[in-house]
């Protein structure tokens, strides 16, 4: 791998702090703290360890419950960590456990165990005679933890956590609690260097609340230890990237102590880590394969050199993909309210209308109700109870012009009703009829007044139900929705507002408001046409108080509302129809008030 430069030069200056710190580290272990830390505020997993432990400023895995529980907020898929360490020669093994899992909507949740243990320890008295030989030490520490991104500058977390330890028979247990924050300085300061984008800084104080354990006579307490760090993510070629940190921790009665480490992406399956912590060196690797890294660390240790292998595993989709899964369902199930709500009032217009239709045929009037069938079939096509109510209705006309004597109306009439249903014994013997009877009165009278009734006016005639193409007015509509805003780059601002808006007038019909939530989707599409479903739903609510206005009668209304749907989709067909059929029954009533003036 060929490293530019500028990369040398970083991975250079970090190693002369590095050896800066070697020097410095004599007088940093001099300053020891007597052994009242506890064994646990070294921190756990073989990635943050073998970068030296400067792991604060990173804190993006699921050891971040132990370096900085803020980082948890960084998680964007479910992970699980497991890594046993061994110190032969020492008699000592520590395991740990820990176990990740984030959340779109509130933060992540992070638990770890971690367990240290050790064999053979002497007991001697006072005059250092030799009692037991084969006493053991084990201390464990469980945390839980939560960590949540408030913004892209600030994530926070806090982590409680309870110790216990037994030795040589004596055992007690505490409650502690840590806290973290990890920050964007960028993004707070607003920096248009695109270096700076890359820097994250954290701090977090272990033991804000000290553990205290007791033994014996006396409560030990675990001392509060306040670390914090910085980290820089270097791209490199082919898209792979090194992680440089910096971590600087400070504890009572303990001299301030560094740690600096260096994880390199040299391959899509290899990762390279070494660092300094507090002057002892560490170094590791880690084997990635799809879902898995294997990761080895090694530290160079005081009295002994300390081998940590470890296993993780991220699980299930990303956050980002379970808040989209989770956004479209909520999409989907607000649909399906406002697809039912509509549905009810198409049921219930349609019922109106058919009533309508039934009072008419009471009344005799059966123009008007061979009318408002017509508008039924236009506005909503293949309802089962239009056909047989359209079959009464055109016998019912048939026999009313039967009976004012209009024979040859009569005729043609009860031949509409055969054309309907064919073989209907009540149209066949009233076709008949009325035949015979004009006939009669041909034979009588001696005039071709049986041809001349054949081309007689029809004012029975069932409404033509063949929709013409929209006019005039509607192609205006049209070419003004051709010139509608198209969606400029929007501000992040701009696109929350939108966001907002759009939730609302969703909000609103899903409560019945349809009037504001008409308004609110407006204003979302007068900002972004191409905002989610707000076309669809626009299109709809128009439809429904065209298909109103229509139904009571208001037919100027009507063709307004479905010209607005024509403005939204210019190649909507059911809009284009309504208004043809809209049009030419306002002719006709123009027509009829015209000839009774």
């Amino acid at each position: 791998m060929t490293l530019r430069p500028r990369t040398v030069a970083l991975l250079a200056g970090l190693t002369c702090g590095l050896a800066l710190h070697v020097v410095l580290a004599a007088r940093v272990d001099a300053a020891d703290d007597g052994g009242t830390r506890s064994f646990f505020a070294s921190g756990a997993g073989t990635r943050a360890l073998g970068m030296g432990g400067a792991f604060t400023g990173v804190a993006d895995d699921a050891s971040a419950i132990l370096w900085n529980p803020a980082g948890l907020g960084r998680l964007q898929r479910m992970e699980a960590q497991a890594v046993h360490t061994e110190y032969a020669s020492l008699g000592s093994s520590e395991d740990y456990l820990s176990f990740a899992l984030p959340d779109w909507r509130w933060g992540a949740m992070g638990i770890s165990l971690r367990h240290f243990g050790v064999d053979g320890i002497e007991r001697r008295d006072e005059r250092n005679l030799l009692l037991d030989s084969d006493l053991s030490d084990a201390e464990t520490e469980i945390t839980l933890g939560f960590g949540r991104s408030i913004s892209d500058v600030l994530g926070i977390g806090a982590a409680v956590k309870l110790q216990r330890q037994s030795l040589a028979g004596f055992s007690g247990g505490g409650f502690g609690a840590d806290l973290g924050v990890l920050l964007r300085p960028s993004a707070l300061i607003g920096s248009r260097w695109a270096w700076a984008d890359r820097v994250t800084f954290g701090l977090s104080v272990r033991n804000v609340i000290q553990p205290s354990i007791r033994l014996d006579q006396e409560t030990v307490r675990d001392p509060a230890v306040t670390r914090t760090g910085l980290a820089y993510e270097l791209p490199l070629r082919a898209g792979r990237g090194a992680l440089l940190a910096l971590d600087f921790e400070k504890s009572a009665g303990v001299a301030p102590r560094l740690h600096a480490g260096v994880d390199v992406q040299v391959h899509p399956l290899l990762r390279l880590r070494w660092g300094m912590n507090r002057g002892t060196l560490t170094a590791g690797t880690a084997v990635l394969w799809r879902d898995f890294s294997l990761d080895y660390t090694f530290e160079d240790g005081d009295l002994v050199g300390v081998h940590r292998v470890g296993i993780s595993r991220a699980l299930g989709a990303t956050v980002k993909q379970r808040q989209e899964t989770a956004s479209l369902a909520r999409e989907n199930a607000i649909q399906a309210r406002l697809d039912a709500a509509f549905q009810k009032r198409q049921e219930e217009q349609t019922k109106e209308l058919l009533a309508h239709v039934r009072a008419a045929q009471e009344s005799a009037d059966f123009d008007e109700a061979l009318q408002l069938l017509a508008t039924i079939e236009v506005l909503y096509p293949g309802r089962s109870e239009v056909p047989p109510l359209e079959l009464q209705s055109l016998l019912g006309k048939a026999r009313q012009l039967e009976a004012s004597g209009d024979d040859a109306t009569a005729t043609a009439a009860f031949g509409r009703v055969l054309a309907v249903a064919p073989g209907d014994t009540a149209a066949v013997a009233g076709q008949t009829r009325v035949r015979e009877r004009a006939l009669a009165a041909a034979s009588r009278e001696e005039v071709m007044a049986a041809g001349a009734d054949s081309t007689a006016a029809n004012p029975g005639a069932v409404p033509d139900r063949k929709p013409r193409a929209a006019e005039p007015r509607a192609a205006a509509a049209t070419e003004r929705v051709a010139d509608a805003p198209v969606s400029r780059a929007l501000t992040k601002e701009r696109r929350r507002e939108i966001a907002d808006l759009y939730r609302r007038g969703v909000a609103a019909m899903s409560e019945g408001r349809s009037d504001d939530a008409l308004r609110y989707w407006e204003m979302v599409r007068s900002m972004d046409p191409r905002h989610e479903r707000v076309a669809e739903y626009l299109k709809r609510e128009y439809l429904m108080r065209g298909m109103e206005h229509f139904a009571s009668s208001r037919l100027e209304e009507a063709i307004a509302q479905w010209e607005k749907v024509l403005g939204v989709d210019p190649s909507d067909q059911r809009a284009a129809a309504y208004i043809a059929r809209a049009r030419s029954q306002l002719a006709r009533t123009r027509e009829r008030i015209g000839a009774e003036r």
